[in-house]
């Protein structure tokens, strides 16, 4: 009986562990309805989703986001991204599949824990958090399913998705 219950106890630390171990999602990108009704435009922007580690991650948050888009920076181009692009041609929602071939990569070559979304939008004014940059964790138990949905809004980037609080 000790036996079953160690090996029980054992298992569920196992699946605890796994849980919270990055996984790949139905990341979905697209312009907020409201936004498109508000403001009848689709501008042109391109939206950046870069993998990160744990030493990348921090790197990331703290690079200004004007900095990150100016093409003289080579910052961007070293980077393992997918690129969206939006616009008044081509608006429809864009999905990053958890089948995409990238996710391997990030995952399993590049232990990416985490996604950082940049969008090329121009900042109207320096009051607020900067929306421009959305950093989302990786870990299932972060999330209920495997769908993510993002919203673009004229001050940036908005997670629909409810992500659950980190666990301490």
């Amino acid at each position: 009986m000790r036996k079953l219950f160690l090996l029980l106890v054992g298992s569920l630390a196992l699946t605890a562990c796994q849980s919270s171990a990055p996984r790949e999602y139905n990341l979905s990108v697209a312009y907020d309805p409201i936004t498109i009704e508000r403001f009848r435009v689709f501008p042109s922007v391109e939206v950046d989703i870069v993998e990160a580690n744990e030493t990348t991650l921090k790197q990331l948050e703290q690079t200004e986001i004007d900095d990150y888009f100016d093409p003289s920076n080579v910052l961007r181009d070293s980077l393992r991204k997918k690129t969206f692009y939006f616009s008044e041609e081509d608006y429809e929602k864009k999905t990053l599949g958890r089948d995409d071939k990238v996710w391997k990569t990030w995952l399993e070559k590049r232990g990416a824990s985490h996604l950082v979304l940049f969008i090329n939008l121009p900042r109207d004014g320096a009051k607020g958090p900067d929306m421009r940059r959305l950093t989302l964790p990786l870990a299932a138990d972060r999330w209920d399913g495997t769908d993510i949905e993002v919203s673009i809004i004229p001050a940036g980037l908005l997670l629909q998705t409810p992500l659950k609080p980190e666990d301490n």
